[in-house]
């Protein structure tokens, strides 16, 4: 069973769902599906934007890392946005930050019910942007 079908299945906690989708429960952000390929990232509810009536989801944040190119969360997140950018199916797990101004971040809650699924992908400010394409339930996320 893949990462994201245990998640589906059992509808974990915060930290059982780091310890299952994410390749180091500590630094990392997203995860790709071997599966398919498709790229499962989380993304934090108050980091939208709206251009032309759509709403886009902030998947990069350089100005945040400059310094600390090296942060490996940083760098997976790069390789998860290029894949995005050149193609890669998107999906988006929201979540809600503990306090939005601390770093880093940390989880105070996230929607165990749907998940989120990437369209357009824009670049605005110097950090890639995905489209907020569509909501489903998260069992259809790996059908």
């Amino acid at each position: 069973m893949n990462c994201l079908a245990q998640y589906i299945a059992y509808k974990i906690s915060i930290i059982e769902f780091s310890d299952s989708l994410l390749v180091n429960k500590r630094w990392s952000w997203g995860s790709i599906r071997n599966s398919d390929g498709a790229v499962i990232l989380r993304v934090w509810q108050d980091e939208k934007i709206k251009i032309d009536g759509r709403y886009f989801m902030r998947i990069t944040h350089h100005k945040s890392y400059i310094g600390r190119e090296g942060n490996e969360g940083y760098k997976e997140r790069n390789r998860h946005a290029r894949l995005v950018q050149n193609g890669s199916k998107c999906y988006m797990v929201m979540c809600v930050a503990n306090d939005p101004k601390e770093m880093p971040r940390k989880i105070q809650s996230f929607n165990s019910d749907d998940i989120f699924v990437g369209g357009e992908v824009v670049m605005r400010d110097g950090d890639t942007w995905v489209e907020f394409a569509d909501r489903i339930p998260i069992q259809r996320a790996i059908a």
